[in-house]
């Protein structure tokens, strides 16, 4: 867990819960996005601005757990990779009194001009925030091909 520098704290709610009394499948997806925006609040310290030019593409996630409303999950997230106009999100959902891995998995953001349709570059801005916060010898990022 020493390689995700931010973690979101979530409180599991009575209807987070299945018949069994377990976590729903469906509800961790709820919490990778609760997790996602508060990456972004943290890293960019702002509450909208470019997020409203991202798309969800891809949502993974292995369940390796059971969690109940006993117990209180952490979601770590950390940026593994920058393309050109795409970044992808690592997570680790864990118990918080033990750090038991639950879940684990990924999703891929595209930068997306809603106007036109279409992916845009991903703005220095975001790729310049997410390396200085991450650190870049943490984040995979595509290698020029100009002969620099």
């Amino acid at each position: 867990m020493t390689s995700f520098k931010h973690r979101c704290p979530i409180t599991v709610r009575p209807s987070d819960l299945d018949s069994l009394g377990h976590i729903n499948n469906a509800v961790y997806f709820t919490y990778l996005e609760m997790a996602r925006t508060d990456y972004w609040n943290h890293v960019f310290n702002t509450e909208r601005e470019v997020r409203d030019d991202i798309i969800l593409a891809r949502a993974e996630l292995d369940y390796r757990a059971q969690a109940t409303n006993d117990h209180d999950l952490n979601v770590a997230i950390r940026v593994s990779k920058i393309g050109h106009s795409s970044f992808e999100f690592r997570y680790a959902v864990v118990q918080s009194e033990t750090d038991l891995l639950v879940a684990e998995g990924s999703s891929v953001q595209v930068m997306f001009d809603y106007t036109n349709n279409r992916t845009i570059p991903m703005p220095e801005a975001v790729k310049s925030g997410m390396l200085a916060f991450e650190g870049p010898e943490n984040i995979s990022t595509p290698k020029r091909n100009d002969g620099a």
